[in-house]
């Protein structure tokens, strides 16, 4: 991924506000991916599992069709189905145990009522995804 610029519309981006030292545009600039359909979807595993329903838990171990797109140290978001906790929840990559497991650690810990039907993406909501052809 790389910066884009700082502004945008014609409009220094600065996080929302102007009081220092919130206004460090510096570490506030836009990122971009730019890739094909095929690599855009592969930055989200769907359908994930967990052996037993998160409870308060500080890492959580899901069960995913290929843990290959992911690196243990990079920020992850899950999303549940109900009646889990369906809020996009940002963790931390743990550990890949295997090619079909994925452990993420969460601060605050992680509590959901499900076992099925999560969403693990890598989707940086500071990103502009571009998909080409």
């Amino acid at each position: 991924m790389a910066n884009l610029t700082n502004i945008i519309g014609g409009q220094p981006y600065t996080g929302g506000t102007a009081t220092p030292p919130n206004d460090n545009k510096k570490n506030k600039l836009l990122n971009f991916w730019k890739g094909n359909q095929a690599a855009y979807d592969a930055l989200a595993q769907t359908g994930a599992t967990t052996a037993t329903n998160p409870g308060s838990s500080a890492t959580v171990d899901f069960t995913v069709t290929s843990s290959a797109s992911f690196t243990v140290g990079d920020i992850v978001y899950v999303t549940g189905t109900a009646p889990g906790n369906t809020t996009r929840t940002q963790g931390t990559v743990d550990s890949l145990p295997d090619a079909v497991s994925v452990v993420v650690a969460f601060s605050p810990s992680y509590t959901s009522g499900s076992t099925t039907g999560y969403t693990i993406d890598l989707y940086d909501p500071k990103t502009l995804y571009i998909i080409t052809a």
